[in-house]
């Protein structure tokens, strides 16, 4: 790549948004916190909405890498393969450190087994090759095996599992209907969705059941991304009459009060209809953030990026080190096991990183 190339992509980056990734993992860790020491309940009950607003920066960010290719007139030939090379691509990227999350967690049990004398049978190992081998591969919501969290080892994994599926159909359905995407399929269908899901399981959040032959992962996260379309779509609307390029600070409060009304309700808890609220709070806050309109969007520093680009390798082992804390050190304070599991985290995160962005750069010389 080019340096202006790369200066372009530089300058074009909401920073804010690479934080917000960033505050969204942390509400991800903790809701997970339960998993530390099986007694104790996770801190933030409802911090599952936090992967729905992943969803939606994820559709944002490739229905506006339609919009680009639509306005340079680039549209593929084949729209389904070019979409499912695109997620592919994507995927790509995070899995080194999705497959380093599950592979640890299938170790630990190992090292378990050893340690409390129950060994590992031939039959043993064979039956986790399978479970192994689908979870690596981002395959779970297939129904290829049960999602209970004693089999799907590296449960977070079903975000990936859901993009997998959901963000091909997506791009394809934005190429193929055009204006019926645009300005009906956004609008209605996540609505839809989420009161299906109300009236079927009481709440939006579900990933773990089936709807017919679908799983109802694939179809919450559907229904978030097709929310971060209609952001996009909104926001071009939006520009294009009332040119929303300048920062002010009646925006600014707008945003900010949305976010901590959403963390309030993350930590407090919600059901039902509150989900369902809580999900279009940080929906319109994100909004806020993406029009430029805020002065958040000032937001810069190399900090800054580096939190951004931890969060999904984050995402992606904090699971298994919530597993190894618990196994080794569940006799510690809560808090402080928690703490432990997060600065490994961090640093494993980091270290993975790095290594990954050699690796990368070798292959690029090569």
């Amino acid at each position: 790549m080019r340096a202006n190339d790369r200066n372009l992509r530089i300058e074009d980056k909401n920073r804010f948004i690479e934080l917000l990734r960033f505050m969204l993992c942390m509400i991800i860790f903790m809701h997970h916190s339960g998993h530390v020491n099986v007694n104790r309940p996770a801190l933030l009950p409802s911090g599952g909405l936090a992967a729905d607003a992943f969803f939606i920066l994820t559709g944002y960010y490739a229905i506006r890498h339609v919009g680009k290719l639509n306005a340079s007139g680039s549209v593929p030939d084949k729209p389904l393969l070019y979409s499912i090379k695109y997620t592919i691509k994507k995927l790509i990227r995070v899995f080194p450190y999705a497959a380093f999350g599950t592979i640890i967690v299938y170790i630990l049990e190992c090292v378990i087994a050893v340690r409390t004398g129950t060994g590992l049978s031939l039959a043993d190992i064979i039956s986790k090759i399978k479970p192994f081998i689908i979870e690596l591969f981002f395959l779970p919501l297939t129904g290829l095996m049960n999602l209970d969290l004693l089999t799907y080892r590296n449960a977070p994994m079903w975000y990936l599992s859901a993009m997998l599926f959901a963000l091909p159909l997506l791009m394809w359905l934005s190429f193929r209907l055009g204006k019926i995407f645009s300005h009906v399929l956004v609008w209605l269908v996540p609505i839809a969705i989420q009161v299906l899901f109300l009236y079927k399981y009481g709440g939006i959040l579900p990933w773990q059941s089936f709807l017919g032959f679908i799983n109802t992962g694939i179809l919450r996260g559907l229904s978030s991304m097709l929310l971060g379309c209609a952001i996009y779509y909104l926001l071009t609307v939006l520009n294009d009459k009332l040119r929303l390029t300048e920062s002010s600070i009646i925006p600014t409060i707008i945003e900010v009060i949305l976010y901590i009304i959403f963390l309030f309700l993350v930590i407090r808890g919600v059901t039902g209809i509150g989900e369902m609220a809580s999900l279009y709070i940080i929906l319109v806050a994100i909004c806020f953030s993406l029009s430029k309109m805020t002065y958040t969007s000032r937001i810069g520093g190399r900090i800054i990026s580096l939190l951004g680009r931890l969060s999904m390798p984050i995402f992606c082992i904090h699971w298994g080190i919530y597993r190894w804390v618990g196994a080794f050190f569940g006799y510690l304070d809560y808090k402080v096991a928690i703490l432990m599991a997060l600065i490994l985290s961090i640093v494993t995160a980091y270290v993975l990183m790095i290594i990954t962005d050699k690796l990368t750069e070798v292959r690029n010389n090569a």
